[in-house]
Formats: structure tokens, sequence, C-alpha cells
């Protein structure tokens, strides 16, 4: 019954020993062939596809820096964002004063007028505003008065010094509108007396022959928004009134209509917490950039060392245990293995696993086989694997 009981255990033993030896066969025979990915290979994909990423996001956001930053040349009607044009008109009538001459209670624009017969004059200005796209405006349409003195030097006027200016807002209009398109028209009666007592009494007291002039203003400032982008618009009518002559002629030239356009790139420079977040975004891409690349180079510029261990837990993981504490080799006599074929061979004949434990992380690491009082050990040391590349060379 014994020797029964014995033979069974010597066949369940050769058993096993047949089964590790075909697994251990097949795992040299699909060495080549089998393909998986470890840990490295893994984060080495990871932060490439990032890289990239980022790379992408770097070049998007500067190249959309710099075409908000350097201005194009090409820009015309069929690249615009939005095209909006302003229009105005300035127009007048002067009221007489009672008097035996002239009959009209006033005449129109354009005419011949006795300064002193002049009683008020009525200016009317029109403003109209058209865009291609709805557009968000606010701003303000003001009459202005200046009071321009120039000494009389020469004949020429425009070679005349500008010795006093005064300005006085006449009438302010505020404007909002959130459309197309704006119209708006104002009014204001023009008395000249308070003018020309300053220009009188300015003469009396310098003593030198001098020209004044009345400019009147319709002026119209806008501030407008469309998508984010930021744009500004003025538009502007001056009649001129000379109050030095007897009989006066008011000069009123009423601007060509103006055409703007508003253009994608404006908006980095129109809108500073857009320009903000685009050079803070390209500081951290740069900085991502640098970060995922020292990765990189760490992950591809493995020593000898790791890419020899990595080679061996790849291949053989079923068959070895990764431990994170050593026992007391003191207990042990230690027997050193040139080769991890050697160790892998007295696994197999000894049917017990390899053990696995990194002594110091990135130089040495122990596979070991104990057998009774017997550790056979193949170590693996980054001096020796860098010895072993340069002696191949």
């Amino acid at each position: 019954m014994k020797n029964e009981n014995m033979e069974k255990f010597k066949n369940a033993l050769k058993s096993f020993k047949e089964k590790l030896d075909t697994k251990i066969r097949k795992l040299f025979c699909s060495e080549k062939k089998s393909f998986k990915l470890d840990k490295n290979t893994i984060n080495k994909i990871v932060v490439s596809i990032l890289l990239v990423i980022a790379f992408v996001a770097q070049i998007a956001f500067l190249s959309y820096l710099l075409k908000g930053i350097m201005p194009k040349q090409d820009k015309n009607s069929s690249n615009a964002l939005m095209s909006y044009s302003s229009k105005g008109t300035l127009d007048y009538k002067v009221y007489l004063k009672p008097n035996d001459f002239i009959s009209s209670l006033y005449l129109e624009s354009g005419e011949t007028y006795i300064l002193n017969l002049i009683k008020y004059i009525k200016i009317n200005s029109s403003y109209n505003f058209n865009s291609s796209s709805k557009t968000k405006v606010n701003g303000s349409n003001k009459f202005v008065a200046r009071l321009k003195v120039y000494y009389k030097e020469s004949t020429n006027k425009e070679s005349n010094p500008e010795i006093m200016k005064k300005e006085k807002v006449l009438n302010q209009k505020v404007i909002s509108f959130d459309d197309v398109g704006y119209s708006s028209t104002n009014e204001y009666d023009l008395y000249l007396d308070d003018y020309l007592k300053i220009l009188k009494d300015f003469q009396e007291q310098i003593k030198i022959s001098v020209e004044g002039y009345l400019e009147v203003s319709s002026e119209t400032s806008l501030n407008g928004e469309i998508g984010g982008i930021k744009y500004n618009s003025s538009y502007a009518n001056v009649m001129k009134i000379p109050l030095s002559g007897s009989v006066v002629r008011i000069e009123n030239e009423n601007p060509e209509d103006k055409t703007n356009y508003v253009y994608e790139n404006e908006l980095v420079k129109s809108n500073k917490s857009v320009m903000a977040f685009i050079i803070i975004a390209n500081i951290i891409c740069f900085i991502c950039i640098c970060f995922l690349l020292k990765k990189l180079f760490k992950f591809t510029n493995r020593t000898e060392y790791d890419r020899t261990i990595s080679k061996i837990l790849k291949t053989y993981d079923e068959i070895i245990v990764n431990t994170n504490n050593i026992l007391d080799v003191d207990k042990y006599s230690i027997i050193e293995i040139p080769e991890f074929k050697e160790i892998l061979n007295l696994s197999r004949e000894l049917l017990l696993p390899i053990m696995n434990y990194e002594v110091s992380k990135g130089k040495e690491t122990w596979f070991y086989v104990i057998k009774d009082d017997v550790l056979y050990r193949f170590t693996v040391k980054e001096k020796k694997q860098e010895n072993t590349k340069n002696s191949k060379k």
C-alpha cells in the first residue's frame, strides 16, 4: 500500500513537471511572436498623445495671437466680418431781425447775409448709421460751437496764427441701439450776439487786427460691438460762420459717406480679456510642452538596466513572483548565477518559482530561487549592464 502511494506521488510529480516544461517551452517559442504593452510603453503613448495635443493647441493660440497683432495687407470688404457706414447732413436757415429792407422772415442756406440783420440761425442736422449685421452700439451726438480768433497777419487766411479759442457744447443726446440701422435728427437755434460781443471785447482790449469765426459742428461718436469685437466710429459735419465782416457767407460742406469694416482678427486687439486669455493660454501650453518633452525623454532614454529588467518581467511574468520585502539572506548559502536562462532552467528542474526583489530602485534587482538552505541568485545591476553593453560594442 505504501509503495502504491509513493508511485502515485511520483506520477503526479512527473505530470506537474511535464506541464511546467510545456508552459516554459511555450514561453520561449512565443517570446518573439507575442505582443504585449508594458507600463513604460503605455506611458510613452499617453505622453506622446498629450504632447501632440499641446503642440496643436500652442500653434492654434499662437497663430490667433499673431493674426490679431500683425496687421493684414489684404483687408477688404470680401473678408470683413461686418461693414458699417455713417452719413450725415447739416442744413440751416438764417432768420432775420425786423428791418425795412428784407421782407422775408428768413433766408435759405447758401445765400449772402448782412451780419447785423441776423437774429438767429436755425440749424438742422441728421445722422444715419447702417451696418451689414446686427450690432450693439452706444454713443452720443452733440452740437459744439467753437469761437476761433486769428491774428490778421496777412491776406492769406490759412497762414494767420490762432490767438484765441472758446468751446461750448450747445446740445447733447445719448445714442443706444442694438440693430442694423439708426437715424437721428437734431434742431438748434444759434444766436450770434454773445459770440459777437466776445469778439468785440477781445479786439478792443488787445488793439490789433483780428478775424473771428464761429465753427458749429454736429459730432457723433459711437462705440460698437459684434461677436465680442469692439470698434469705434466718429462722424462730424461742420459749418463755418465769419464774424468779422459786415456781409458774410456761411461755409457748409457736408462730407461724403464714411464706410468702415470690422475684421475677425480685431477681436484680440480690441478685447483685452481675450488678449490676456490667449497670452496665458500660450504660456500654459509652452510649459506643458516642456514638461511632456521631459517626461517623454525620460521614458525613451532608458538605461540598459531598465531594458533588461523590462524584458525579463514582460517575457516571464507568469513564473516570476514580485516581492516587496527581502528575507534574511544570512541564513542561506548564496550561489550566484551568471545568466538568467540558467536560473530559469533551475526553476523548472526544482519546480519552484523565481522570486524578484528590487534591492535599489533603478540600480539593482535580484531574481532568486530558494531550495532548502541554498539561495540561487541572478543579479541585474546598472553598472554591470552598462559595462556589458560597452564590451559588446
